[in-house]
Parts: C-alpha cells; sequence; structure tokens
C-alpha cells in the first residue's frame, strides 16, 4: 500500500516543481515585458524591435511546444517568430495566458504523464521526440536564455534589466527564506 502513496508523492513532487517553474517563468516575463514596455523611449527603433522580436520568439517557441504536449498539429508557425512584430501590449498578453496554460499543464501531471514521449515535427520538417518533462524543461531554459539577451539590450542603453533569477523570485515569493 504504502508504494502507490510514495508514487503520488513523486508525482506531486515533480508537477510541483514544474509548477514552481512557470510560476517563476510568468513573473520574470511580467517584469521584463513591463520594464521593456516603459522604456520604450530609451532605446532606438531597431533595438527596442529586437527586443520585442526576442521575446516573441519565445511566445512562438511555447506555442509551438504546447501544441506538442497537446498531441495537436501545430499548423499556426511555419518558423521560431512571426514576420510582423507584435506591438508590446498584445505580446505581454498572449505571453500571460501562455504562462498562464503553462502553469496550469505542468501543475496537473503525474510522473508517468512526464515521462511520456512526446513525437513531433519542428518548423523546419525535421522529426523530433522528447519526453514531457523534457519539454517543460526546454521551455523554461529556452526563454531564461532569451530574457536575459533582451536585458542587454536594455542594458545597452543604460536600463537596469530587471533581477530576474530564480533566486529573487523565491525571496520575493517567500521573504521568511531571508534570514
Amino acid at each position: 500500500m504504502t508504494a502507490p502513496a510514495a508514487d503520488t508523492a513523486a508525482a506531486l513532487a515533480a508537477s510541483g516543481t514544474f509548477a514552481q517553474l512557470f510560476q517563476y517563468k510568468r513573473w520574470a516575463n511580467e517584469e521584463l515585458l513591463a520594464l521593456g514596455e516603459a522604456s520604450q523611449a530609451a532605446l532606438p527603433s531597431d533595438d527596442y524591435r529586437l527586443f520585442v522580436r526576442i521575446l516573441n520568439h519565445t511566445y512562438v517557441v511555447d506555442q509551438i511546444f504546447a501544441a506538442h504536449l497537446e498531441g495537436r498539429m501545430q499548423t499556426t508557425y511555419a518558423a521560431t517568430n512571426t514576420e510582423e512584430t507584435p506591438a508590446i501590449d498584445a505580446l505581454r498578453q498572449a505571453i500571460s495566458a501562455s504562462d498562464d496554460w503553462y502553469l496550469h499543464y505542468a501543475s496537473g501531471l503525474g510522473d508517468a504523464q512526464l515521462a511520456e514521449r512526446v513525437t513531433f515535427r519542428f518548423t523546419d520538417g525535421d522529426t523530433g521526440s522528447m519526453s514531457r518533462s523534457e519539454i517543460l524543461n526546454h521551455v523554461v531554459v529556452h526563454g531564461t536564455y532569451h530574457r536575459g539577451a533582451a536585458g542587454r539590450i536594455l542594458a545597452t542603453h543604460a536600463v537596469q534589466p530587471p533581477r530576474d533569477s530564480l533566486t529573487t523570485f523565491l525571496h520575493r515569493l517567500e521573504p521568511g527564506r531571508r534570514w
């Protein structure tokens, strides 16, 4: 009887870890997008456009992998970015909805689902296969990498990027962790 409880506890721990990572991702995206929007006047138009395009790329990739996770054919995006650069307020809303979806999705997965392999086709037509946990890890890490690149654009123009590390998030979420 203890084995199922242990399996359930492990599944909750795994889904809880992913839920926490997607809470972090949502928070970090909100921080950076708000600062980027507020700093538009401080950046040359080409750099501001690049800032938005980098974050749009992360959104598009998130949407592509969400389709893979749901087992549906991804037909919305032919590449990992869009031809048009979205307005930042529309992008903020889209990223927020996407982050909410990932948080909800990741929170409901057990070990067996996390280990399940998902086969898919990349936008270049090549095929791929990853476990659900590998896809979720990719989405978190990919977004972190590109938020850093977008933050460097701000820093180049004397706009201090937000402190968006996981440690900052955890200590803001639970100030009692500071001693």
